[in-house]
Formats: structure tokens, C-alpha cells, sequence
């Protein structure tokens, strides 16, 4: 779940500085605002601009307004504005989840703001209560948000497309206005230990997820949500979860063939762990994923049939030495020294485990040294790079061959291709790095294929200031970059275009 990682959250602390809003323009609740607007919103302290455009997210507001020009702040710092092109008839708002002040106060709680274009707002509602569940977290302070496409497929990097937002009330109830007939995908979040972000990898921030909800010239009540913990697990404690899906959900034929956990930490537990099944006769495979996220059968796919059919079948997984002993044991062998390699633009160091036969595996073909009719433990540190969502390339692994009982390392080998060989399928236009800077970043973007390309500067006003790239460029990745020196310090803002696609992201100079 991609969005959720970066995913930037300020939810009440307690603590001796805190800055409120003084005022909002336009006000909560206006009717009638102009289609060109200039929005403003003022604190009571100066805000620590840095801070606010360069947060782990790269973003501390959120809005359903999807045209922005230009934001910048006043002479004294305390009022952010933007100017905004809207809609006809249609309702908005502004949420600052994240706000710091100079004096390193922070925002009391998160601000939430409406308006709208036509003479009313939409008459529908979305209300309910946020439940704590096993996780024992108080869901005061909490957040819910409606987005207009299901979070749990979302394409596209960042927060999910919003489209209405609400505060968590003391009791934990909570209701979202002024919403149209659609459909929508609700979630609540809460950062429990109040560092900025939402992380429930780290078994502390909670998250809920609700199922879809359609809104039919009707507003819908109890919506209950429940926060979930999501605390990583080892293998073993996954086990008995899986074999009880298992048991209700695939025939009496069915065969253990792998067992698989991927972005596993230095502590052997990952987010979610994998056993798949053939079943009826070994003609087809399915999937129990067992997790923080959800508990699920399924089917797989014909292409990873085809290899998991031929592996054998794994008769004593109770009896395999525990992830984090695996781990330890190849963390020692090579695989601390590969998370220090740098890894090449575009991609991600990844940790994958997995118990399965090792003739049919990584090692498959690989001269002695294991006996070929035993099952293993196998590990794989590699730099990935995302293609789809469903599909990922391996451009460089260190992988470990280890006994299923004991973890011992046995084997162990290293691949790899040039980095640049692995060309994703589609357009990304990446953050700059660094950012800020003062005065040179570089700014890089990938093309999946060659065509006429342009990269603009921008300032806030939309005045172009620099055009880096304007010529045919060949498929691939791109490091271009660029030198402010001339430039005075703020917010600008770069532009790739290249075919149908077009993408702005902001950069901060700070000299």
C-alpha cells in the first residue's frame, strides 16, 4: 500500500508550543466564492516555510482543488497564499494537517476548512464513529477522508485522491459534509507518536479502512471504522493464522509449495507473508496471504503456476529456524554490507524471504554444494525498481542459500545487469534532489519511450524562468540539472512534458 508510506499526518500532541489559525480566506462555510480565487490562511506565529515544503511527503495541506497556480507566504511569514482556479457549483476544502512554526510550535490540531462555488453546499453526509479495536489507540485527534477512487488499487504514488475530510471528535465520532451522489472509499488515520507521518510499519500509527459507500440522494450514518495494528510479523507468527484460511477456504488436496515474505526488516518480520497452495490435483495455485493489512485467499496467476508447480511440496514448516534467526545469519554473511551499496536512480533496496526447494528456485542450476531434494530457506537483497503495480524488476541481488532448520548460510551468490538496463513502463517525473538546495539540483525523469520532451522553471506566478530540456529524447532516465544562482530564494516549479504527459512538481531555493 504505496500511498500510505508517505502519507503526512500532525495529529494533536501535548506540548508547550502550539500555534493556532487566526483566519481563513475565504471563510468556513462561504457560499458563492469566486471561480479565481486568492486562498489564505493566517497563523499565529510565523511558519517555518522550509519546514512546510520540504516534509517527508513533500506536501502538509490537502485539498479536493485540483488547480493550484502558485502558493507563497507573507513578508512576516504568517499567512500561506494560494491563488486557485475553480469549478462551477461545487464544494471544497483545505485541510493543514502539518504546520511548524519558526519558534518550532506546531499546529494545535488539524484545520479543516469549507467552501463552495455555488449558492449551497451538496446536502449529503457521511457520519460514524472511529473505533480503537485491538490497537487500544483513543481515536480523538484522528482524521477521516473520502476518496473518489478505491485506496487499496490506487496507481499513483502520494495520499489518495480527496474529495472530503473531518476531524475525529473527543468521542471518537466524526462526520463528513457537503458530499454529491458517487461513490467513495473512506479512511482514518491517526500518527500516535506524533513524528509527522503516518507509519504503521512501525506497529505504533493506526490506520482504518472502510469498504465503499454509495451515496444515493441520501446521507449515509454509522459508518464504523476500526483501527487496525500494523505491527510486522515473523513467519512463525503467521503460521497458524494461514493454515486456519487454509483449512475453510482450498480443498483437502491441497499442497504447500512456498512460503514468501517480502520487504522483510533486519528483525525477520514483514508487513505480509505469502503461502501458496496447489490444489485439485496440482492443476492450480492459490494464494493465502496472511498480514497487517488484510487476511485473503486467492487465485495466482497462470505464469507463477507454471514455476510453483514444479516445486516440492513443503512437509515440515513447523520445524524451520525462525525468520529472524535467517535473517541474522545472512545479515552477518554479506547482507548488511549489501543495504550500504547506493542504489542506482529509480530504484529501492528490497529484502525478500522465501522456503522453498532450491532446484527450482534462485539457485536453480547452480553446480553442488546442496542437496537438491531438501527444502530451504532463501534469501534475496535487491535493488528493485516498481514497473507496474503488479510487477517489478530486479536489476541487482546478493541472494543466500540456508539450511531450513538451522538458518546456517550455505550458499551465496551475486547478480546483477547494468543499472541502467531496467526502463519502467511509464512516465515519472521525480522529486528534485536536493531540496531545498542553494543553488544546484538535479531533476530526473523517466521516459518509457523517445519523443519530442521539454523541462520548464516556473515561479509562482507562472513566469517561465528556465527551460532545461527542449529536444527528442531517447527512452530511459534522465539527471538534469539545474542552477539557480540567479534566481532569488523561494518556491518554483518544473514541468515535464513529453507526448500526452504532463506533470508539475514544486522545489524550494534557499539561499
Amino acid at each position: 500500500m504505496k500511498y500510505l508510506y508517505g502519507f503526512l499526518f500532525l495529529i494533536p500532541a501535548i506540548i508547550a508550543a502550539q500555534v493556532t489559525v487566526v483566519s481563513a480566506v475565504p471563510a468556513n462555510n462561504a457560499k458563492n466564492v469566486p471561480l479565481v480565487t486568492t486562498l489564505s490562511v493566517t497563523f499565529s506565529e510565523a511558519i517555518d516555510s522550509v519546514a512546510m515544503e520540504t516534509n517527508s511527503s513533500g506536501d502538509s495541506r490537502f485539498s479536493n482543488i485540483d488547480s493550484v497556480i502558485g502558493h507563497w507566504y507573507s513578508a512576516d511569514s504568517k499567512t500561506m497564499y494560494a491563488k486557485a482556479v475553480l469549478k462551477a457549483n461545487q464544494a471544497y476544502f483545505i485541510a493543514f494537517i502539518y504546520v511548524k512554526t519558526k519558534s518550532g510550535a506546531f499546529l494545535v490540531s488539524p484545520f479543516v476548512s469549507y467552501f463552495t462555488t455555488a449558492a449551497d453546499f451538496p446536502p449529503y453526509s457521511v457520519s460514524g464513529t472511529i473505533l480503537s479495536g485491538s490497537t487500544g489507540v483513543s481515536p480523538e485527534g484522528s482524521a477521516v477522508a473520502l476518496a473518489n477512487e478505491n485506496i487499496m488499487n490506487q496507481k499513483s504514488d502520494g495520499p489518495p485522491p480527496f474529495v472530503a475530510w473531518a476531524n475525529v471528535n473527543s468521542n471518537g465520532t466524526y462526520t463528513i459534509p457537503n458530499l454529491v451522489n458517487g461513490v467513495y472509499w473512506p479512511i482514518a488515520v491517526k500518527d500516535v507518536d506524533h513524528d509527522g507521518k503516518i507509519n504503521p510499519d512501525g506497529g505504533v500509527d493506526v490506520i482504518a479502512i472502510g469498504d465503499s459507500v454509495v451515496i444515493n440522494s441520501a446521507s449515509i450514518t454509522n459508518l464504523n471504522m476500526t483501527f487496525l495494528n500494523f505491527t510486522p510479523q515473523m513467519l512463525h507468527e503467521s503460521i497458524a493464522d494461514a493454515e486456519t484460511l487454509a483449512m475453510k477456504n482450498l480443498p483437502v488436496d491441497r499442497v504447500l509449495k512456498r512460503v514468501s515474505g517480502y520487504d522483510v526488516d533486519t528483525l525477520g518480520r514483514s508487513r505480509g507473508w505469502e503461502f501458496i497452495y496447489s490444489v485439485n490435483g496440482n492443476t492450480m495455485g492459490k494464494s493465502v496471504r496472511v498480514g497487517n493489512m488484510d487476511n485473503k485467499v486467492s487465485d495466482i496467476n497462470d505464469s507463477y503456476f507454471s514455476w510453483v508447480k514444479i516445486m516440492k511440496p513443503i512437509l515440515n514448516l513447523k520445524s524451520a529456524a525462525t525468520s529472524a534467526t535467517v535473517m541474522m545469519a545472512v545479515e552477518s554473511a554479506g547482507g548488511k554490507a549489501f543495504r550500504k551499496l547506493p542504489v542506482p536512480p529509480g530504484a529501492e533496496m528490497r529484502v525478500e524471504l522465501s522456503i522453498n526447494d532450491a532446484k527450482n528456485g534462485w539457485f536453480g542450476g547452480m553446480p553442488g554444494g546442496y542437496d537438491t531434494s531438501k527444502i530451504y530457506w532463501n534469501v534475496a537483497y535487491v535493488h528493485n525498481v516498481q514497473v507496474t503495480n503488479d510487477s517489478s524488476n530486479w536489476i541487482k541481488g546478493l541472494y543466500f542459500l540456508c539450511d531450513l532448520t538451522t538458518g546456517a548460510v550455505i550458499l551465496s551468490r551475486l547478480t546483477g545487469v547494468a543499472d541502467d538496463a531496467v526502463i519502467p513502463s511509464e512516465y515519472v517525473l521525480r522529486q528534485n534532489y536536493p531540496n531545498p538546495f542553494n543553488p544546484v539540483t538535479n531533476i530526473r525523469f523517466v521516459l518509457p519511450s523517445s519523443g519530442m520532451t521539454t523541462l520548464t522553471v516556473y515561479d509562482l506566478l507562472g513566469r517561465e524562468v528556465s527551460i532545461l530540456v527542449n529536444e527528442r529524447k531517447n527512452a530511459g532516465e534522465c539527471t538534469i540539472p539545474f542552477n539557480a544562482s540567479a534566481l532569488t530564494s523561494g518556491i518554483y516549479f518544473y514541468q515535464l512534458r513529453s507526448g500526452s504527459f504532463v506533470e508539475t512538481k514544486k522545489m524550494m531555493l534557499v539561499k
